[in-house]
């Protein structure tokens, strides 16, 4: 894959979320096959990074799932509280 911007084949995929286990990522973060794009996310996130460049593009998984009802202030689903 080539990043739209510069055109460099040094491309990683974003990793977005709190990772469970940083340890089993450390070797892609180093090799730059991935990085980390926070553990906030949002409907417009983007899906890869130029390791060059820095350009970021593209539509992470995430984005096409329904978050909006996620309550902030308290930091659970409201759907999931409701079904129970």
């Amino acid at each position: 894959m080539k990043c739209p911007k510069c055109s460099k084949n040094w491309v990683a995929e974003i990793f977005w979320g709190y990772p469970s286990d940083i340890n089993s990522l450390e070797e892609s973060l180093e090799k730059k096959e991935i990085v980390l794009g926070g553990c906030i996310i949002s409907n417009y996130d983007p899906k890869w990074e130029c390791n060059h460049c820095n350009h970021r593009w593209g539509d992470a998984e995430h984005n096409f799932e329904n978050t909006d009802s996620f309550d902030f202030d308290k930091g659970y689903n409201l759907d999931e509280v409701y079904d129970q």
